[in-house]
């Protein structure tokens, strides 16, 4: 079938809340920082979502390919905060994050067979056992583990 042709591809965009801090993890000065992009917006690279992806796959037992044909924007949206990590005894770091309760805006573009549906079941799993979030040093602590509270389809509007 000729490229452009065929089933519609479907642009999302999933409203998520962490239960857990999703902490920054670019040590700059005294700070672990999120990845930004050139404009300053903070990133989540679009590996790090296809790994939960294809851990959510595995746990549903479906949607294996059709999961690594996700497009995911690294730029989300939502606002950072400071946050102070204690590991010892007074120790401590201090990381840009996301605090639970806190909200993020991620969009992704879906392939013809994945509908929106089982995409935001596919998330939820994501979500709820593994989680997101630059910072991973510790595995005895998940970091980032949040809930989906909605996937809704984009609607692009022509320039006039």
């Amino acid at each position: 079938m000729p490229m452009g042709q065929g089933r519609p591809m479907t642009e999302v965009e999933a409203e998520l809340r962490f239960n857990q801090p999703a902490l920054g993890g670019c040590r700059e000065q005294k700070i672990h920082r999120m990845l930004r992009d050139p404009d300053g917006r903070v990133m989540f690279l679009p590996t790090w979502w296809g790994h939960l992806m294809v851990f959510a796959a595995q746990v549903l037992g479906r949607h294996h390919g059709v999961v690594k044909q996700i497009n995911w924007d690294p730029v989300i949206e939502g606002q950072t905060q400071e946050f102070e990590r204690f590991y010892g005894q007074g120790c401590f770091t201090r990381h840009e994050a996301f605090l639970p309760g806190d909200c993020i805006h991620v969009r992704a573009v879906l392939p013809a067979t994945l509908s929106v549906e089982d995409f935001s079941e596919l998330l939820q799993v994501a979500g709820q056992y593994r989680g997101i979030s630059p910072y991973r040093k510790d595995k005895r602590y998940r970091f980032g583990t949040f809930e989906v509270l909605s996937v809704q389809r984009r609607v692009r509007r022509g320039k006039k």
